[in-house]
């Protein structure tokens, strides 16, 4: 089953639910910044109550959804709020972003809207992503449920529920027990888990049951090897000269001159990117060496860092240069 239908903002009459955080937002943000922990990714971030939160509370968050409502609500906060969060519309089942990006995934009823191969798919995602030793925090409807136990809605597998009515319609939902959980994070440390009984709610009584979860990842490092790029002399073309905005954020002025390599593709499927260092006029065109790649984490492409032959810089320097737009990312500098 693919072609999942994002959640129907349009049929929430009353969205204040949606902006406020849960209770366990509150904790983790304390929690995980006890534990100098430094990057969040808000998966199904929904109307951006836990990145707004997770953001005011030091993180460099970064917002995933499937649907352009919700992201259109997280950027609205961002503006209201003068906080960056990095918004990407994504399947979360094949997500844009670096291995090893994360320091914390956050994803509350959001991980479990899609079927069985679908969840499958997740983990190996969320296993990927997430760096060695980080930490999750997930919740997965229960099989105890009414939704699943009682309601009579045919399965789509033998986990899997399909909404057929309310915003959710055609939504799928994934139901786990315990032997589901452990098999699901059997490449983590299982920190706590709790079965939590939603049974009533401003007088109205139901009958709604999740896993709350709370997981270490165990993996080696992957670190990206660049020796076979840095180094290279390229041929660039630049479309975004010194000092000159960029197309669709006037207020962003390129400070260096920006283009591509002439020839080459980068990790998005278009031309590979570079910063060219150390020529103070406008450019339309430069050969020069790789002398560094800025590697982002919390996107699926690098940018090269490239200067005439015989100029170097230091690390310092160079994060200076490309500080104006890499401050909206999260990365690693390789030299």
């Amino acid at each position: 089953m693919k072609d999942y239908i994002p959640f129907d903002w349009s049929a929430v009459s009353d969205k204040k639910t949606w902006l406020e955080p849960c209770e366990e937002s509150y904790y983790y943000a304390q929690k995980w910044r006890r534990e100098n922990r430094r990057s969040v990714l808000d998966l199904g971030c929904g109307l951006g109550r836990h990145s707004l939160l997770f953001a005011a509370c030091g993180f460099k968050v970064t917002a995933v959804d499937i649907s352009n409502e919700a992201l259109s609500s997280v950027k609205q906060l961002c503006r209201e709020n003068s906080v960056d969060i990095a918004c990407r519309k994504a399947d979360m089942e094949a997500l844009p972003f670096s291995d090893d990006a994360f320091d914390c995934i956050f994803a509350m009823h959001s991980a479990g809207h899609c079927d069985s191969e679908g969840m499958e798919r997740l983990m190996t995602e969320i296993k990927r992503v997430l760096k060695p030793g980080g930490t999750i925090f997930l919740t997965l409807c229960s099989k105890d449920a009414y939704t699943f136990a009682k309601s009579g809605l045919p399965r789509f597998d033998a986990n899997t529920v399909i909404k057929n009515e309310g915003p959710e319609q055609g939504v799928p939902h994934y139901f786990v027990d315990q032997e589901d959980i452990k098999r699901l994070f059997k490449d983590f440390d299982i920190i706590k888990v709790r079965h939590i009984d939603d049974c009533c709610k401003d007088g109205s009584w139901f009958d709604r049951k999740h896993y709350f979860i709370e997981a270490l990842l165990n993996k080696e490092p992957n670190t990206p090897n660049y020796s076979d790029i840095i180094g290279i002399n390229v041929d660039c073309t630049v479309d975004r000269p010194l000092g000159t905005s960029h197309p669709r954020f006037k207020s962003l002025v390129y400070k260096v001159n920006y283009g591509y390599v002439n020839n080459v593709i980068g990790g998005d499927g278009a031309e590979q990117d570079v910063y060219i260092l150390g020529v103070n006029e406008p450019l339309q065109t430069f050969s020069g060496k790789v002398i560094a790649v800025y590697h982002r984490l919390n996107d699926n492409e690098d940018k090269w860092i490239v200067a005439a032959d015989g100029m170097t810089f230091t690390s310092e320097e160079i994060l200076s240069y490309i500080e104006f737009q890499e401050r909206f990312f999260d990365g690693e500098l390789y030299m």
